[in-house]
């Protein structure tokens, strides 16, 4: 069958909402810590008991379903931290709607996403602290249209002490409503036991990466995310009292999902202290599990590489590699002894890495394989809420993203968007479309963009491009809106071409695109993202090499890379740059942007890529 329908690995328990799903697990692994953090890097650890947690959740949603907020649009902004999840798992459990807002945003585009979910109420991180005021300010003003009649504080006591903090009744910290919460709770209020939560409806709004204006708010209903969370338990192994380590922002659908999924479970949340700490973190904190985009473990093998080169150790590893793996074969695994020292880095423990939001080169994948970690790749879309497929132990197939988990349907799409009943395989490329109980209700007040990504048929056309193989595992090509579509007709997918590039090393990201050149005919360009110490080692020079060196090299480079590729897709022009791309907040490029920026770049300097090619595009900002 050309459409196909994952299976389970392991067996699971499905629930009906989010409240049994997570109040389960409290009252089951009361004992064993929830949560461990820190308020700032510098500061000791705090703990929290999944009792805590439990108890601190039904005073919060108590203290809302007694409050003139219940039932509304409620909205938490701000960093990962344990009154996060606190919050935001209190609004969903009073049968409240939770509108998670990108911590990152600026005061403007904030603004603009309070007024259009009509937000009553907000939960924001210490740190927001001055942002809220100024809002605040600014509403009272009549300089807004923001309706939030309460702003809540997760931890006043972390505000900055330039910052003067007062408590009234339009400012509040979290815990003293969790504190009011209590009081109800100890004089016989039972609202949380009794509240009904219908599993159907609309619970959540995520609004996607994007400006304000064009972003769409993604409406998820509880049984989207329990069911997510039931596919997921039944492809991946946790158990009570593995330690994960949270990195991604909560406000995205794939860490919030993946949260529930090892909170349910019972295993123990380690806040990040932020991307600086990543390495300390891992080696105080000693994780099992990591869910994770793939710049964060790209880093990491550099790091880990660099270690490996200091040590000496750099031949036996290459010797012992193989021996570990013939060795697997045959049912005996050492890898996790023999490599301990490198595992040690990591922390010791981590055995489970699941990485998602972009593909990860095979490489990376080979590497922590062959140190005896499951680390596995998947996919999925806010708007699927959002896992659809995960490489694991019972099939991983390298360059796939697995198959779709249990019960999720997925299929590729033929000319009239229906599934496609040609033979799977790499031959029949096309539009990647799934259906499962996972799928989103639709965009938040706009009828025509959900009439545009979901069928008559309940199938959700993703707007990613692949194949199916043989084996039932997905295969991205890339995206239909960033495909290139050439003076000739043919098309490229800009991700194909990224992949190949990133192998030359010293190149830690690429980015291309269709530029239009003095003929107005599209040629496929390029900007590499250059680390200039890993290139000296791949010169084998231990000065660091000049932008004429790196331009040699990089052409070498870029025309074995052009060789792989049929013709009509070879990169007619590349620059090299040591400055970040511009990227969303979960560390995806925002590709209209950077292709703008560079545009923009090259007008105002009066030049073009065909001049540029093989050049520090750097030199540019410095003029």
């Amino acid at each position: 069958m050309p459409t196909v329908t994952g299976t389970p690995v392991f067996e699971a328990k499905r629930y009906d909402n989010l409240k049994d799903l997570i109040m389960t697990s409290c009252e089951k692994n009361a004992a064993l810590d929830a949560f461990i953090f820190r308020r700032s890097p510098k500061d000791s650890e705090v703990h929290k008991t999944f009792a805590q947690y439990g108890e601190d959740i039904k005073s919060f949603a108590t203290y809302i379903l007694n409050s003139e907020f219940s039932g509304q649009n409620l909205s938490v902004v701000g960093e990962n931290s344990y009154e996060w999840h606190v919050a935001n798992n209190s609004i969903l459990f009073s049968d409240s709607v939770s509108v998670p807002l990108d911590r990152m945003l600026p005061e403007d585009e904030l603004v603009a996403l309070l007024e259009r979910a009509e937000s009553k109420f907000i939960v924001f991180h210490q740190k927001h602290y001055p942002m809220m005021k100024s809002i605040h300010a600014k509403q009272v003003a009549g300089e807004n249209k923001v309706c939030v009649k309460k702003y809540v504080c997760m931890y006043p006591e972390g505000i900055s002490k330039n910052e003067t903090w007062e408590e009234d009744d339009t400012f509040v910290s979290i815990y003293t409503l969790i504190e009011e919460g209590r009081k109800l709770r100890e004089a016989g209020d039972d609202k949380f036991e009794k509240v009904v939560i219908d599993p159907e409806q609309t619970r959540i709004i995520l609004f996607t990466s994007g400006t304000t204006s064009m972003s769409k708010g993604v409406l998820l209903s509880q049984k989207n995310i329990v069911s997510n969370v039931y596919y997921i338990t039944s492809t991946l192994y946790v158990k009570p009292g593995d330690r994960f380590f949270s990195i991604l922002p909560l406000h995205h659908t794939f860490e919030n999902t993946i949260d529930f999924f090892l909170l349910s479970m019972g295993c123990t949340c380690c806040l990040s202290d932020g991307l600086r700490y990543v390495v300390k973190n891992l080696q105080e904190w000693h994780p099992d599990v990591c869910i994770s985009v793939p710049l964060l473990y790209e880093n990491i093998y550099g790091k880990i590489q660099d270690g490996i080169k200091e040590s000496g150790k750099e031949k036996l590893i290459k010797v012992m590699v193989p021996i570990t793996k013939f060795l697997c074969k045959i049912g005996i695994d050492i890898r996790r002894g023999i490599f301990k020292d490198i595992l040690d880095k990591l922390g010791g423990n981590i055995r489970l890495v699941v990485i998602g939001g972009a593909a990860i080169d095979k490489r990376y994948i080979d590497f922590f394989t062959n140190f005896g970690i499951d680390f596995f790749q998947g996919y999925g879309l806010t708007e699927t809420a959002p896992v659809i497929s995960t490489t694991s132990t019972a099939c991983n197939v390298h360059g796939s993203v697995g198959r779709p988990m249990r019960d999720i349907s997925v299929a590729i799409a033929d000319e009239d968007g229906k599934p496609s009943k040609a033979k799977n395989g790499p031959k029949n490329v096309g539009e990647i479309i799934t259906k499962s109980d996972c799928v989103m209700q639709g965009y938040y007040r706009n009828p025509e963009a959900t009439a545009e990504v979901i069928d008559e048929d309940g199938w959700f056309h993703t707007g990613d491009m692949g194949y199916i193989d043989k084996t039932g595992s997905i295969h991205i090509t890339g995206r239909v809106k960033s495909m290139i579509v050439l003076t000739s007709g043919k098309k490229a997918f800009p991700e194909e071409i990224e992949s190949l590039i990133t192998e030359i090393k010293g190149v830690n990201e690429a980015f291309v695109w269709g530029g239009r050149n003095d003929r107005e005919a599209i040629d496929i360009c390029a900007k590499l993202l250059i680390n200039r110490e890993e290139i000296a080692s791949a010169l084998g020079q231990k000065t660091v090499p000049t932008d004429e060196e790196i331009s040699a090299y990089l052409n070498d480079a870029m025309h074995e890379v052009n060789h792989k590729m049929p013709s009509y897709k070879i990169v007619r022009n590349f620059v090299f740059s040591e400055k970040d791309m511009i990227k969303t907040t979960t560390l995806k490029i925002r590709r209209p942007k950077e292709q703008a920026a560079i545009e923009e770049m090259l007008k105002n300097a009066g030049t073009n890529m065909r001049d540029m090619n093989g050049t520090n595009l750097d030199r540019l900002i410095s003029k």
